[in-house]
């Protein structure tokens, strides 16, 4: 256990510099990682600043693999972000003259499950194995770039969503270490894993000791990250339907899943070091292994002045954050988030219109069923949605939503009551919604194909009803044994009065 804490424990820096090459770790995720002079406190205060941009996507998701219709959001938000921000006006940094335009650095990342070998889609995405090593590598890119003034971001969808909100916890633990002491990160980041998961209270001691000098509130990491001393270390956190779980049906996951991975306190809690946060959440998902994980606001974040809005919209876990050929929900959640980052961010808001491909008109979309192929065998539930306004968790309702709402009566119900539960449209919005009455052309070859799939669906069900009724009606009339039909009686306008519960296509929220 000596041998284990010196191995853990930071040693002085000197001794870093002084390592013979020879001895280096090389793998790709130290390659560059050389430490090189710190800037003087003047050259930092005269150096522009940038924005460190993370994307990280979902579950078996990796845009350089998929046709453009079938982009996730997260992808298309990474492609529409300019190299630069030339704008002029109060959000230059400060010190800088406004000639000056302000670098804007992205970092995609592939979702866990598309690494390129034929067991990964199957191993990653069932496991989760690669989770922790996507947080590692994204937490790596942004100390490797990060110089003190810099704003970072931070965006994800699904399980992408829930790397970007581990790695902002980190930010919130350690700060943004320097290239010297990213030599300890390996160390660091095995001890915050064995926090997660130790039992022995001894053992949890020496991790405690071990952390210790990194959660100094002190600690030059969190002094890097922190050089205005404003309490914010990261400008904005967006992400689309934060999914903590593994992704796939308990049912078939024969080992217990490690759902803890580095012993944070609540995941759910949004830090007080983060200045925007925004969350894009499904209506229609019924999976209980991708139940939403909502950002809960602190007091101490509220007294800060953090930013926190979180959106229901129309459609299931991937209607919300992209990924289906047909993409007019994901399509508004999409540009929702633009809309609220546009003032932080320089973006290509032609990009994102040239992508519309609408079937349908504006929020009339049906959303696809997410409870098919291997989830036939999986839990299902009600998700929470708000029944009136929540300062903690700061949610409204899309009104993209509003076309559909007779299918939502608990939705309804809350609306109704509280209307204010419903989002104004933001500028961007508005933009797009006028702009989709234009782009929408119900003769199109897509638009076409799209209706006549829904025809079909709706005769299928109503067969499917049909033949249900038929098949209750002839049992009922045998167990009886008498030929008559006493619980089966013709209602009103030709409704049928049964004792079976009304069948109609199928709602999430009840």
């Amino acid at each position: 256990m000596t041998k284990l804490n010196a191995f853990l424990s930071p040693s002085p820096s000197t001794k870093l510099t002084r390592e013979d090459s020879t001895t280096r770790n090389r793998s790709p995720r130290r390659v560059s990682t050389t430490p090189t002079p710190r800037s003087s406190a003047e050259a930092t205060r005269n150096r522009a600043k940038k924005r460190i941009i993370v994307c990280c996507d979902g579950t078996w998701q990796d845009g350089l693999g998929e046709s453009r219709s079938k982009y996730s959001n997260v992808l298309r938000l990474a492609r529409a972000i300019d190299c630069e921000d030339a704008r002029r006006g109060p959000d230059c940094p400060e010190g800088v003259t406004q000639q000056r335009a302000i670098e804007q650095i992205v970092y995609y990342q592939s979702g866990v499950g598309t690494e390129n070998n034929p067991w990964s889609e199957y191993v990653d995405g069932a496991t989760g194995a690669s989770l922790g090593d996507k947080v590692e590598e994204v937490y790596a890119f942004i100390a490797h770039n990060y110089s003190p003034g810099d704003d970072i971001y931070l965006f994800g969808f699904s399980r992408g969503a829930y790397t970007a909100r581990m790695v902002a916890m980190f930010i919130g633990e350690i700060g943004v270490l320097d290239r010297n002491d990213m030599d300890h990160f390996a160390s660091i980041f095995v001890n915050f894993q064995r926090r997660g998961t130790e039992k022995d209270a001894k053992e949890r001691d020496v991790i405690e000791s071990n952390l210790a000098p990194w959660l100094d509130p002190k600690s030059k990491g969190k002094m890097r990250v922190d050089s205005d001393r404003d309490g914010f270390t990261i400008k904005c956190v967006g992400v689309w339907d934060t999914v903590g779980a593994l992704g796939l049906p308990d049912e078939i996951i024969i080992k217990n899943p490690q759902n803890i991975l580095f012993g944070f306190t609540d995941p759910g809690l949004l830090g007080a070091h983060v200045q925007y946060a925004f969350q894009a959440l499904a209506l229609d998902e019924r999976r209980k292994d991708f139940n939403c994980n909502k950002f809960v606001r602190t007091t101490a974040g509220k007294k800060k002045g953090q930013v926190l809005k979180q959106c229901w919209f129309i459609g299931c876990h991937t209607d919300v954050g992209g990924g289906y050929l047909n993409h007019d929900l994901s399509d508004i959640s999409l540009f929702w988030m633009a809309a609220n980052v546009e003032s932080m961010l320089a973006l290509d808001v032609k990009y994102l219109e040239n992508h519309l491909e609408p079937v349908a008109r504006w929020g009339e979309q049906e959303p696809h069923n997410s409870v098919s192929g291997i989830f036939v065998i999986a839990k299902t539930i009600q998700r929470d949605i708000p029944m009136k306004p929540d300062e903690k968790t700061c949610e409204s309702i899309h009104p993209s939503a509003l076309a559909r709402i007779s299918l939502y009566p608990k939705l309804k119900i809350a609306v109704g009551n509280h209307p204010e539960l419903i989002w104004d449209l933001l500028a961007l919005e508005k933009q797009l919604k006028a702009y989709w009455e234009t782009k929408y052309d119900p003769e199109s070859s897509r638009a076409r194909e799209y209706t006549t799939k829904m025809v079909k669906r709706q005769k299928s069900v109503g067969s499917r009803i049909s033949r249900f009724l038929s098949t209750w009606t002839l049992t009922n009339v045998d167990s009886r044994g008498d030929g008559k039909k006493s619980t089966l009686e013709q209602g009103g306008g030709g409704a049928l009065k049964t004792g079976l519960p009304v069948i109609e296509t199928p709602s999430p929220i009840s």
